[in-house]
Parts: structure tokens; C-alpha cells; sequence
């Protein structure tokens, strides 16, 4: 009781599924080949990757001389920050020059500086003692430096003076005037 027209129907010819082998085989070869390349690429990204970490942990092994730690960044900011306080309390002679100069009236000069760490003294003329008082007056409102008076020949003719300057200290908050 079968028919003929149904066992014809079961299925495709066996050329037909031997097409479709190939073909599936073919697909599968190339997505092989794709994740191959893919996995080939990774490994090169990720060996380049472990290069540079190796690079610049010895960077940081160079510029914090040893070991660097767990957060060597860390550390960095940490060391550039003690530098800043550092230097903050160091006289800087390109300032000094800059307050001497914008606060100096007509009549006074500056002969000499000599300069330490955190201090220095400058010796000048001034052309009278009323030019010293307004420079001595000016020098006293400089926000970076502190200017005292070491030596002062009032009668001479230019005035002579020396002033011994230090640091002011830029973490405390500026002084108010009438204090």
C-alpha cells in the first residue's frame, strides 16, 4: 500500500547532498581559518601589549629608582608633588628679578645679588632717601618675596642699602595689610 510517487519524495539525490558537503565544508574551512587569523591576531596584539607593560614599568623603575609598587603613578604624583613644595620654598631668580625691577622707582639701582636656597641679598643705590623709603615701601607689598633692610647708609650720597630677601611661604595665606 505504498505509493511510488512517496519513496521518490524522501529526501534529496545523492549528488545534491554531496553539493551541499562541500559547500558546507568549504563555509566551515573559511570560519576556521577566520578564528585562526583572529586568534593569531590576538596573540600578536596581546605579546605587543605585554612589551609595552615591561616598557613602562621600567620607566617607572627608572624614575622612582627601584621597585615601583602598585600604583606607581601614584607614586610619580606623589614625588612631583613634594618637588612643587620644594621648589614653592626655593628662591627663584627670574622672580626676584621681576619683583626687583616692576617695584624699583626712578632713582634706585640694584648692584648685586647672591643668591642661596631659600634666601638672597641684594645691594643697591638709590638716588635719594625718599626713592629707598617708596622702594623699601613697594618691596614690602611683593607677594613671593620678604625684604628686610641688612644695611642702610642714609647720609651717603647715593644711598646705599643691602636688603636681605627670603622666600615668602606660599602655603600660608597672603598677609593682610595692617597685620
Amino acid at each position: 500500500m505504498t505509493d511510488d510517487k512517496d519513496t521518490q519524495n524522501h529526501g534529496l539525490p545523492e549528488a545534491e547532498h554531496h553539493r551541499y558537503g562541500r559547500i558546507f565544508m568549504g563555509v566551515t574551512l573559511a570560519g576556521l581559518l577566520f578564528l585562526a587569523g583572529q586568534g593569531v591576531r590576538w596573540w600578536q596584539e596581546h605579546a605587543h601589549a605585554k612589551r609595552l607593560e615591561q616598557a613602562v614599568t621600567e620607566v617607572y623603575r627608572r624614575g622612582l629608582a627601584g621597585e615601583p609598587g602598585r600604583s606607581p603613578y601614584g607614586r610619580l604624583q606623589f614625588e612631583l608633588g613634594k618637588l612643587k613644595a620644594q621648589s614653592a620654598q626655593r628662591l627663584d631668580m627670574v622672580e626676584l628679578l621681576a619683583a626687583l625691577s616692576r617695584r624699583a622707582p626712578q632713582g634706585v639701582r640694584i648692584r648685586s645679588i647672591s643668591m642661596a636656597t631659600a634666601s638672597g641679598v641684594v645691594s643697591g643705590l638709590a638716588a635719594t632717601p625718599d626713592d629707598f623709603k617708596r622702594y623699601q615701601a613697594a618691596l614690602a607689598a611683593e607677594a613671593y618675596f620678604t625684604f628686610s633692610v641688612s644695611k642702610v647708609d642714609l647720609f651717603a650720597q647715593p644711598v646705599r642699602f643691602e636688603l636681605n630677601v627670603k622666600v615668602r611661604d606660599r602655603s600660608a595665606p597672603p598677609k593682610e595689610d595692617g597685620q
